[in-house]
């Protein structure tokens, strides 16, 4: 008796495990597979393409009847190779390439003068990557291509799938239809940033408001055709955030499964609206145990667009610097104001290299935590000798009380690493900064992360908590915030260009968001000190 074969559309949200899930499927789906049918894995880019390869080759042989490779070169193989110059569609030789074709202004119908050229340029072999999708299209409305292709793929895995046009999906949903094959889509409706376009539905949404397309990983869900499975545990990030970013999910409430990150640090906001503010808030943050149990040694810096850091990162931090890393950050204050040096010049007045600094700023950070008899009279001489430069009195009127700073310093600093920890293996590579897109940091994760918005508009777009607005957002903008949100492991900071308004700061309060204002926190030290 033929084995029933049971398509699957796997919820998969973040830190879920997705791709352990997926390996694990596709190994069990191998040991079935006949010798002379396929089972072909898609992916959204190449670098997911070599992981998966490299997972599934560590537990199993990867025999010539598996592909895993991305959507252009899985249609490239199965599809256009094989069939498109049997229908006279292409040539023997094919260049994929990035093309641009500029039709002409005056053009009376620049669509089909368009269309004219890409089908000229197919049959001299030339396409582009959208234009394989289109040319697949074609090549699967011959019902005896259909039938071959329906019969040659045994298993279709399809990773990223709210990433996957509609054209793409019906590609996908030919093989379904043929009856000789299983699909197994895995995807995340939240994660979904690709701007899905298409024409408008016609009616209204149950709000009201005019509807816009479904991605098919929303429609799906409200048919019988794919049996639907959700992984509903988050292995990535802390209890704290798991609860944060269930309130903006609309398809599945996440269980917090790593135990092991035991700390319950707040998310959130800082009330400053100048970016060079907001980061150094943000260092502040990441070594106050108040706030930020252990210091982070991988940070996200998020933005929608690259320009919100540019400015800083030029006259800030370049890509050799770890100089804004968290461990970094207050030993790098401390220095300046102790040698009354400006922080960009400490490297060269110092008369050291950048790495050699930073080392030597490892061992003042080993002194405090593992220096049981920490002296605060003797840390001086020990600045000293460790940079080798005596400290001068200026003779100013104002300058720091270095006492007061060495203090503030050992308490931000001492006890945040746990001694029962190889603590001295620690390398400088560990600590690490990234400025990324938020589409870019898609499918990463880090210790931290702050998500800057560039208004209180895209601010309250991210914090769209309403579920029939989040699935008719047709440009995504709402779920760019779930994206950057469920990127950090334990510390989740927030913060905003422009000033926000009270109903905003309510909103943040109703999502049990912690405002950080330094003003108001210096002004309770002070109230407490009298």
């Amino acid at each position: 008796m033929k084995k029933k074969l049971n398509s699957t559309l796997i919820i998969a949200a973040a830190g879920s495990g997705k791709t352990t899930e997926l390996i694990k499927q596709i190994i069990e789906k191998s040991r079935e597979l006949p010798p002379d049918k396929f089972l072909a894995v898609i992916t959204y880019t190449n670098s997911a393409t070599n992981e998966i390869l490299e997972r599934l080759q560590k537990n199993i042989s990867v025999h010539q009847n598996i592909f895993v490779g991305t959507i252009h070169s899985f249609l490239i193989k199965f599809l256009i190779k094989p069939y498109g110059k049997v229908l006279g569609l292409v040539p023997n030789e094919l260049i994929i390439t990035d093309y641009e074709i500029n039709v002409g202004k005056s053009s009376s119908n620049p669509f089909v003068e368009k269309n004219i050229i890409v089908n000229r340029l197919s049959e001299k072999g030339v396409l582009t990557y959208d234009y394989i999708i289109t040319l697949s299209k074609k090549i699967l409305d011959n019902e005896n291509v259909k039938k071959r292709f329906c019969n040659r793929i045994r298993y279709l895995f399809v990773d990223e799938f709210q990433d996957s046009t509609k054209t793409q999906f019906e590609i996908f949903d030919t093989l379904r239809k043929g009856k000789n094959s299983e699909v197994i889509l895995v995807g995340d409706p939240e994660q979904r940033i690709m701007n899905f376009k298409n024409k408008p539905r016609k009616g209204k949404s149950p709000s009201g408001e005019k509807s816009v397309p479904l991605h098919p990983i929303d429609t799906l869900q409200k048919k019988k055709t794919y049996t639907i499975s959700k992984l509903m545990s988050n292995y990535r990030s802390s209890e704290t955030i798991v609860n944060f970013i269930n309130q903006f999910h609309s398809s599945i409430q996440q269980e917090w499964a790593n135990k092991k990150i035991t700390s319950k640090n707040p998310v959130m906001f800082i009330q400053s609206t100048k970016l060079k503010s907001i980061i150094s808030d943000f260092n502040s943050l990441c070594i106050n145990k108040a706030y930020c149990e252990f210091i982070p040694k991988t940070r996200f810096f998020l933005a929608h667009e690259n320009k919100v850091y540019n400015n800083y990162r030029k006259s800030n931090f370049d890509n050799k610097s770890k100089e804004n890393l968290p461990l970094f950050t207050c030993i790098y204050d401390y220095l300046s104001s102790f040698y009354n040096i400006k922080k960009d010049k400490l490297h060269q007045i110092l008369e050291m290299e950048e790495i050699e600094l930073r080392k030597k700023c490892l061992l003042v950070f080993y002194e405090i935590n593992y220096n049981l008899n920490i002296d605060l009279d003797d840390f001086s001489n020990f600045i000293e000798t460790t940079f080798s430069r005596k400290r001068v009195e200026t003779g100013e009127k104002v300058s720091f009380k270095i006492k007061e700073r060495t203090k503030r310093l050992v308490d931000e600093l001492s006890n945040r690493i746990t001694p029962d920890k190889e603590h001295l293996s620690i390398e400088l590579t560990e600590y690490r900064d990234s400025f990324l897109t938020i589409h870019k940091s898609k499918g990463l994760q880090a210790d931290a992360a702050l998500v800057v918005a560039k208004n209180e508009k895209e601010l309250l777009m991210w914090l769209e908590n309403d579920k029939e607005k989040r699935l008719n957002d047709q440009q995504d903008k709402c779920r760019l915030g779930y994206v950057a949100f469920s990127r950090p492991k334990e510390f989740l900071c927030i913060a905003c260009l422009t000033p926000i308004s009270k109903p905003t700061l309510q909103l943040l309060n109703k999502f049990k968001v912690n405002i950080y204002s330094p003003l108001e926190e210096q002004v309770q030290t002070t109230l407490q000190t009298l």
